[in-house]
């Protein structure tokens, strides 16, 4: 739905030039809702001149771009090119130009809200992404300097101070950029502030340098992923050495806490990192997937004071005491978001596992058990302690040897209830596959299955839901792993360091035997 208001908004935005010229005519307050309009209809040159002439002191995507009373369409999944580069580029003409019709009074522009999606509705089809947002606004930084260097440039330049918030992606390919943009905080005009850092591709000493360059006092929420070599004794260098007092989020690469390459002095070194991370008071989510904790689960988590609303730790070689210490510990009781894919939590774990989701039924919202050797022999076990979560919004359990019987009976369960659940994701049946093949399925197998006796399969469970009235539920198979905005954005680079750190070990291991057949060729010569 459209208000009245809104209606004459697009009338306006569509008469062309004559737009651009009459906005010095327009009333301050009308200015949000042209601005949603023309990202709408992707006006980029009126959008432009709206930021170019901003007369309020904040831009906010969310207010502007999300459900509001005049307009119900939400548009921050909307990542235009098109619009967002008008938007960055108006930013910058904002600071070097002299006020028109209005003062200069932006103190904030914050540009978190925008999130990014495979499917994007706009008209272009083309999409500025987190990486790419990150890229053009630092360029806007230093494009902004040496256009100030300039003899005709307003002097109102030199007075303006805009905050830029957003959420900035940082790799070997924009880290110069982004490095610079940091060195020239104190004298640019747009403060850029990471709410949101996430860092691939990067080498230690690159990471380092770039989150002490980034005030990290103002980042929210801290993701080191991939190709980046960060290790435990490296973790405990870098929260002593750096402080994060609004994080609130802290995600870790595959293997950063690894109990096997720890050497006798270390003992105590997951203890300290937990103790390190109780510092981070706003601290609630915690990733540390494929990380191997056996055992240790307690050292880390049971020093934090804040209780975790959100906790990663798949594919971690969980026993059980780690198993019993998170069923009891403080941390059980507040989760909202609980991954603990790859364990065999029923034939294993298995009382242990319906304690933890007693405890956590009241906040648990999504959880995920991808990879859990879960049979249809373990359904009445599973599904006894998954009823307790009636307030789950998202399942999901690929990976698991499930027979199309089970999932009907599993599904008849979750139609029956769980009036929440808006999202789940199941693997393709046992049954579906060869009688030969043994899970967890290899990449050789996983796509050859019988499909027509899937989509049978799925047409079943699917009109299960639709009768009883539960049809707008999702329900996917996404085998290759569901989308990730990041790593699709940047692949090209994330294969190449891939190819590089392969080539580097294989190196490692060539010069290894080649000094090992010296040895052995040195030794028979005596």
């Amino acid at each position: 739905m459209k208000s009245l208001r809104f209606l004459a908004a697009e009338g306006f935005i569509q008469s062309g030039l004559n737009a651009v010229e009459h906005l010095n005519c327009v009333s301050f307050n009308l200015y949000p809702l042209l601005f949603k309009a023309c990202y709408i209809h992707e006006q980029a040159d009126l959008l432009h001149a709206l930021v170019q002439k901003w007369p309020l002191a904040e831009l906010n995507l969310q207010r502007l771009l999300g459900r509001t009373a005049d307009c119900q369409v939400d548009l921050t999944s909307c990542t235009c090119r098109l619009c967002l580069e008008a938007i960055l580029t108006g930013l910058k003409d904002y600071v070097l130009c002299s006020p028109t019709t209005y003062a200069k009074t932006l103190r904030v522009v914050d540009l978190t809200a925008l999130k990014d999606t495979e499917h994007q509705a706009c008209s272009c089809q083309s999409t500025l992404g987190r990486w790419a947002r990150t890229l053009l606004l630092t360029k806007m930084c230093y494009e902004t300097m040496v256009a100030m260097q300039a003899k005709d440039v307003s002097p109102s330049a030199f007075e303006t101070s805009i905050d830029v918030c957003l959420n900035g992606f940082v790799t070997g390919r924009n880290y110069e950029l982004v490095a610079q943009a940091f060195l020239l905080l104190r004298h640019c005009p747009l403060k850029l502030r990471f709410v949101g850092f996430r860092a691939d591709s990067l080498a230690l000493k690159q990471l380092f340098y770039v989150l002490r360059l980034a005030e990290p006092e103002s980042i929210a929420k801290l993701e080191v992923v991939h190709n980046v070599p960060l290790e435990a004794p490296h973790l405990e260098v870098l929260l002593s050495r750096v402080e994060f007092p609004k994080l609130q989020s802290l995600t870790l690469p595959a293997g950063a806490l690894d109990v096997r390459r720890l050497g006798s002095d270390d003992d105590d070194l997951l203890a300290i990192i937990g103790q390190l991370l109780a510092r981070l008071t706003a601290l609630t989510e915690l990733s540390v997937g494929f990380s191997t904790l056996t055992g240790h689960l307690r050292r880390l988590l049971s020093p934090l004071n804040t209780p975790l609303q959100y906790l990663e730790v798949a594919n971690c070689s969980l026993n059980r005491v780690d198993m019993v210490y998170l069923a009891n510990s403080l941390h059980s009781e507040a989760l909202v978001r609980l991954d603990i894919s790859g364990h065999n939590i029923i034939g294993t774990f298995s009382t242990t596992f319906h304690k933890l989701l007693q405890r956590c039924s009241a906040t648990l919202a999504s959880l995920t058990l991808e990879e859990c050797c879960i049979e249809d022999e373990h359904m009445d076990v599973f599904t006894n302690a998954l009823a307790r979560c009636q307030g789950l919004q998202e399942l999901k359990f690929l990976g698991n040897p499930l027979s199309s019987a089970a999932l009907c009976r599993l599904f008849s369960m979750l139609s029956a209830g769980f009036p929440k659940l808006k999202y789940i994701e199941m693997p393709v049946p046992r049954d579906c596959y060869s009688e030969d093949v043994t899970y967890p399925l290899d990449d050789s197998v996983l796509l050859q299955y019988n499909r027509e006796l899937f989509q049978e399969v799925r047409g079943q469970l699917m009109g299960m839901l639709a009768g009883a009235g539960r049809g707008r539920i999702e329900v996917c198979t996404p085998l290759m792993g569901a989308y990730d905005p990041d790593i699709n954005e940047t692949s090209n680079e994330l294969g190449v360091s891939m190819l590089k750190s392969f080539n580097s070990v294989l190196g490692n291991f060539i010069d290894t035997i080649t000094d090992v057949d010296n040895r052995r060729a040195q030794t028979q010569e005596k």
